[in-house]
């Protein structure tokens, strides 16, 4: 009997956990369309690119059923699955809501951060941090 219950409790302990303590959270602040404002960061923070210094309008557009499409000067260049789990955030220490796409090939081309510490302010500005040190973030205010 006492097999069964350290087995039990041992059972409930591993279905409860996660990997990395990450647990999902909700993206109903998430969804609609986010046009890019700036990208900043790296190292002594080299990296400063807008639309137009990059002569690219990109738009994020999140779904409720948790997918996502990147457009391009009004051509879509990637889409896919998104997922929001919590994560340890290294700015503030504390468990924050971070973004992770499933297909990210164009990442680096399209001058914006898109796996990374998600945050709303005014209800319609957007940031995505990328949690590293000397690390990168976009901002991205909202179309809709």
């Amino acid at each position: 009997m006492k097999k069964i219950v350290i087995i039990f409790i041992l059972a409930i302990g591993f279905i409860s956990c996660t990997a990395d303590g990450q647990t999902e959270t909700t993206n109903s602040d998430l969804t609609g369309k986010w046009n890019w404002v700036s990208t900043d960061g790296g190292i002594a923070a080299n990296i400063h690119k807008t639309p137009a210094s990059t002569g690219n309008t990109l738009q994020l557009s999140l779904m409720k059923n948790y997918t996502y499409t990147i457009t391009q000067n009004g051509a879509v260049v990637t889409s896919g699955k998104y997922e929001l789990v919590s994560k340890k955030s290294i700015y503030s220490g504390e468990m924050e809501r971070f973004i992770q796409f499933t297909d990210t090939e164009g990442e680096q081309s399209q001058n914006i951060v898109i796996n990374g510490i998600i945050k709303i302010y005014e209800t319609n500005h957007m940031s995505i941090s990328d949690n590293n040190p000397d690390g990168v973030g976009s901002k991205f205010v909202k179309a809709e």
